[in-house]
Formats: structure tokens, sequence, C-alpha cells
């Protein structure tokens, strides 16, 4: 009997065996054409696999190769109206700046008028003055705040680029220091090293006085409230801090410049989800390079050292894990650039056996459930060529670094747009 009990095991492991697919089998069984990515479209019945791949999912983070890839930002437009409209999901989070984005809009009255030209100077102009993006930015979302549910704006970059924060950043931080008595603003310090260095904290290239302003940062730090630990004022001054920290650290050549900013942009969006708005559904806005998951497992070549990122210090967290899921996007060939910037360059035709040369041709768009793979293989973790962090091909599991992707044919570059389209 007990070699039997052996024999019926053994041959329920090799079933179980058997069932495992390799990603390519997996990739060309399972793919999901889609023939649209046109904003314009309100039939949303061919994304409702990507709506049953996310399910309960409380955060849905969408990605893009380059900051200016046209058709990327139109299928996210589409899939925001469908997430927005059909899943429940109201925040709309911006890789932009973090307190023009929240304190900001938050004052901001809602009407078209007012928020076109906000937006318009408050989210990077990589979006902003593309025409791709102009239906979502100044025409669906303002449409949103006639309704019961709008789409609510915020962000989670811990860079002061807005001219929200140009004027408002200085006088906002010394009343909030002020009404919580903190004796360091009666001194000559706080004037010279932090007031006077605010508005010039993201392009001051003078490695001393950054040094000076996170100086001036800690001793403020140290006689904070313990019970203000939470609020946006102190998540804002970490948020400078290490802002300062990475600017140091390129004013220095040092290595971890880039992890400096993606850390504190995983801090930014935990706070929004937890703290903020902790009882709504929240979409990410950022580059595939900062939503990934697990970037240690991608080869980069010519890459030396290790990096991580925003994706895998927010879902080191095992509860924001769970409820997150994380859509990369590729595409197999066209042209890519930004749009204020002239030159623009090739993608590069898919690499022999890789994820974009799986996708038949007469297919335009696609999508593909990574997570579900995961869970129906959770010991195939071979790697494979795909395009994802940027428009180059890099070995890597990727079905372990993003939940799902979506596919693109044809990549072309955003055109220049005037930054704010009014309603016709």
């Amino acid at each position: 009997m007990f070699k039997n009990s052996w024999l019926i095991l053994s041959l329920l492991i090799a079933v179980c065996s058997c069932k495992q697919k390799d990603i390519k089998s997996y990739v060309t069984e399972n793919l999901v054409p889609i023939q649209t990515i046109s904003p314009d479209s309100t039939d949303f019945s061919e994304l409702e696999e990507i709506g049953k791949a996310i399910g309960d999912s409380r955060i849905v983070m969408l990605g893009e190769q380059d900051h200016g890839d046209a058709p990327t930002f139109m299928a996210k437009t589409r899939l925001i109206k469908y997430l927005h409209e059909k899943m429940g999901f109201n925040v709309l989070a911006f890789e932009s700046d973090f307190f023009a984005l929240n304190q900001g809009w938050d004052q901001l009255e809602k009407n078209k008028n007012k928020m076109d030209p906000f937006v318009s100077e408050n989210i990077f102009n990589i979006w902003t003055k593309c025409i791709e993006c102009e239906h979502l930015l100044f025409n669906y979302i303002p449409s949103t705040f006639s309704s019961k549910k709008p789409l609510v704006l915020s962000g989670f970059d811990n860079q002061v680029h807005g001219s929200y924060s140009s004027k408002n950043l200085r006088p906002f931080l010394d009343d909030y220091l002020k009404r919580k008595e903190i004796n360091f603003t009666k001194t000559e310090k706080y004037i010279i090293d932090f007031l006077s260095f605010l508005d010039s904290i993201s392009f001051n290239r003078n490695i001393e006085k950054q040094r000076n302003f996170k100086k001036a940062l800690a001793q403020i730090h140290v006689e904070l409230p313990p019970g203000d630990s939470t609020a946006f004022e102190s998540i804002l001054l970490k948020s400078l801090m290490t802002l300062t920290e990475k600017e140091i650290s390129f004013l220095s050549n040092g290595p971890d410049q880039l992890e400096i900013r993606d850390r504190q942009m995983a801090e930014n969006l935990k706070w929004l989800v937890k703290f903020k708005f902790p009882n709504e559904k929240v979409i990410v806005w950022a580059h595939n390079s900062h939503i990934l998951k697990q970037p240690g497992l991608v080869k980069i070549r010519g890459l030396q050292r290790s990096w991580k990122n925003m994706g895998d210090f927010f879902t080191a967290d095992k509860q924001f894990d769970k409820q997150s899921y994380i859509l990369g996007f590729t595409s197999r060939s066209g042209t890519a650039g930004r749009v204020l910037i002239e030159k623009k360059y090739t993608v590069p035709a898919p690499e022999v056996n890789s994820f974009e040369s799986w996708i038949p041709v007469t297919v335009p768009y696609a999508f593909v459930d990574f997570k579900r793979y995961r869970k129906e293989n959770p010991d195939m973790k071979t790697p494979f060529l795909m395009k994802g962090r940027g428009h180059v091909a890099d070995p890597a599991p990727w079905s372990d670094i993003f939940d799902g992707i979506f596919y693109i044919r044809d990549m072309y570059f955003c055109s220049l747009g005037t930054g704010r389209r009014e309603s016709n």
C-alpha cells in the first residue's frame, strides 16, 4: 500500500508538471486582441477581460515605455474611462508635483476655466502639450465634475515643478511651521537656508546650498510634533528632504539619485492610498520603469549594479502588493520621442523569440494577463525578451515583474498641442 501511495503521488506530480505551460505557449493561447484604442469609443466590452484580470484590486498602475508614446496615451485614456465608469476608480494620480496636485488641486474651484490652466501648468508638459492627452486632461476630467462621481486628480512625484508650487509652497510651509511653533523659524538660518532656497531646490546647482537646506530640514524634523507624522505637511517635508538628497547625489555623481526619487514616490503614493484616499480606488500614471516590480530580475545590458524603483518599494508592503495590478505597455515597432524634444528615434524591430514577436502581426493591440499565468504556473520563471522598461528589449522573467501587458503594434510619437484645449 505504501508503494502504491508513492506511485499515485508520483503520477500526480507528473500530471501537474505537464499542466505547467511555458510563457510563449501561454501568451499565444491566451492573447486578448483589442480592436481600438480610440478614447471616443464608448463600447467597453472588449476591455472586460482586463477588468476581470484587475478584479478587486484597489490600485491600478498604467505604464508607458517613453514619455511621448502617443498610442499608449490614447490606450491609457480609454482604460481610465473604463476604470472610472465601470469599475469605480475615482482618483487619477500622476507622476507629477506632489504639492501642486494635492494641496493646489484640493483648493481649486472645479470648473473648466480654472481646471484647464491649472492642469496645463502643474502636470509635466510631456503630457499636457501632447495632443493625444488632451481629451483626457482637458475634456474628460472636467466633464466628470458635473457627475456624482468626479475623477479626482492627484500626484506623487517629489520633484517640485508646478506653477502652483512656485507661488504657494513657501508661504504654505512657512505658515504651517510657525503655527506649530517650531523654534527654528525664529533663526536667521531658517530664512537663509530654508525659506529662501525653497523656490530653487529643483534647479539650484550649488551643492553647499543644497546641503545647508538638508540640514535645515533635519532641524525642522526634530521639532515637528509626533502627532503630525502622517499629516500632509509632514509627508511634504520628507518629499523635500529626498529631493535635496537626490540633487546632492546628482551633483556629487552619486549612483543612487534615481533610486532616491523612486523611494519617495512610493512613500507619497502609499500616503495617498492609505491616508488621503483610504476608501477610493486609485489609478497611477507613470513610466514602465517606475511601476514594474522586482527590477533586480531585469538583466539590463551594460548595467553592472542592481536598481530599485517605485513599484518595488511600493509592493514590498504585502498589503499594497495584494491590492495592486501593474499593467505595463510594450510595442512592436515604429518611432518614438518626446513632444518638446526635436530628435526622435526608431523603435527597434522585435528580437528573435521575444514577446513582441509572439504576437501575430495582424493584431494591432492586445492584452495578456501575467497574474493568471503566475497563478497557474508558479514554478515557471524562465526569462524571456520583452521591451518592458522602454523601447529596447531586456531578458527577464517579465511575468513576475508586471501583472499584465498591453501590446501596441505601431508606435508613434506625440503631436505637439497647445497644452490647453477649450471645449467645442
